[in-house]
Order: structure tokens, then sequence, then C-alpha cells
């Protein structure tokens, strides 16, 4: 019973209050409806988005940019964390270019890109792709720097080829920092997903909550928003589902 509570009631108890405070605000006329519209005008524009097909385009022309670039900054997050983590010069090569990159903010990025590359997929998925690579990057030199001594001196003393010490011992051990760097980037990448739809897009959740902003259609912005919190949490929990899958031997610290 215990369990149930903490894992199934406990989280909802907060945004069910939301929803009754929402629910009461609006009914009672507290706040005007041009500024949050009734549970119920939010609902019925949902159904016309279902019925005309509009929410699924939106969430999917959303999903699909951000898959595209968080899959590249996987690739390239992982593969130049696992050289940066394994080989000094690397590092030292790579780490200065790097850091001036990453401390300037995404939206900074989004002006020259959009003037390189117009306002088409590609200058999205770049976006996408700095946002996400960074901290996946990080996390992953963090894992491999981190791996206890002890367990490179015991594979070398076993005569253990560098191969399989990378893939047996480094690569594992590594993995729950990966998998940090992974949750982190797959935020940072919806959260510029969204915010490149904002600014140019003729598609997407961030183009529906512009679209409503222009057309004074709250309950369309509304919409947007909780569409972009539902599928961001989704997609957070599946790679936390691999996560706990992969690292089943990681006991918990939560209590």
């Amino acid at each position: 019973m215990k369990k149930t509570y903490e894992y199934y009631i406990l989280p909802v108890v907060l945004p069910l209050l939301l929803v009754f405070l929402w629910i009461y605000l609006t009914e009672r006329e507290l706040i005007a409806p041009y500024l949050i519209p009734s549970p119920k005008t939010v609902i019925h524009t949902i159904v016309q988005f279902i019925e005309d097909g509009t929410l699924l385009q939106d969430s999917w022309a959303s999903v699909k940019r951000m898959l595209q670039g968080f899959s590249l900054a996987i690739f390239f997050g992982l593969l130049f964390g696992v050289l940066m983590g394994l080989f000094a010069r690397v590092d030292q090569f790579f780490a200065g270019i790097l850091n001036a990159i990453r401390v300037i903010p995404p939206l900074a990025w989004i002006p020259i890109i959009i003037l390189w590359f117009g306002i088409g997929e590609t200058s999205k998925v770049i976006i996408i792709f700095k946002s996400a690579f960074f901290p996946i990057l990080l996390n992953t030199i963090q894992g491999i720097e981190g791996v206890p001594k002890g367990f490179l001196e015991v594979s070398k003393l076993m005569g253990v080829s560098k191969r399989r010490t990378l893939f047996n011992v480094i690569f594992p051990a590594a993995l729950p920092s990966i998998f940090v760097g992974l949750r982190l980037g797959l935020g940072a990448a919806w959260m510029a997903v969204v915010a490149a739809e904002l600014i140019a897009s003729d598609s997407g959740l961030g183009y529906r909550i512009t679209q409503g902003r222009e057309l004074s259609q709250p309950d369309a912005m509304i919409i947007g928003m909780i569409m972009i919190g539902i599928i961001g949490v989704a997609m957070d929990a599946v790679i936390k589902f691999i996560q706990q899958r992969i690292l089943s031997w990681q006991a918990g610290i939560k209590s």
C-alpha cells in the first residue's frame, strides 16, 4: 500500500490541486478568460485539434526535430566524451574551443544559424544538437575520468586488452554518469526545439504557441504548453526506464 501511494498517488496530488485551483479561479471569473481560459474551453479546443489532426501534426513535428538533433548529440557527445576522457592531449586540443561554444546560450545562436541555414529543418536540428551535445559530452568525460583506478589496475594485472578494458570495464563504470548526461541532454534538446519553433517555424508545438499569441487564442497556447510538458516527461521516463534496466545493479539511495 505504501509503495502504491508513493509511486502512483503522491506524484499526482500537486497537479490535481493545480487543476482544481484553475477550475475555481475561472468558474468564479477571478481571472479574465483572455488571460487564462477555462478548462472547458481548453478541452473543447483539444477535441478540435485532435479531430482535425492539428495536435498530432504539431506534436510529431516537434518530436521528429528533437530526435534528429538528439541522436546526433548522442553520437558525437559520446564519441568526443570518450576520446577526451581517455586521452589528455585530445582533451587539451578540443577543450578551449568547446568551452567557448558551450557558454554561448542556444538562443544567441538562433539568429546567426537562421542567417546561415534559413528557417528550414537544418537550422532547428543544429540548434537542438548544440543544446543537447554539451550535457552528454561533459557527463561522459566525467564518467570516464571517474572510473576507479583499481578497476584499471586489476584489468592490467589480468592481461585484459585495451579494447576489452574499454568496453567491459571503463564504459560500464561510466554508464551512470552517461545516463545523467542523456537525461539532461534530452531536456535541453526539448527546450531548444520549442525555442527554435517559437522564433522561426511553420509547424510544431512552439509554432502553435506563437500562433495562439498572434491570434489571441490562449487556449491554443495552453494546449501547446501542456503537450510540451507531457511529451517531455514521457521521453524522460523512457530514458529513465532504460537506465533502470541497464543499471539494475545500481541500488537506489532515495528514501
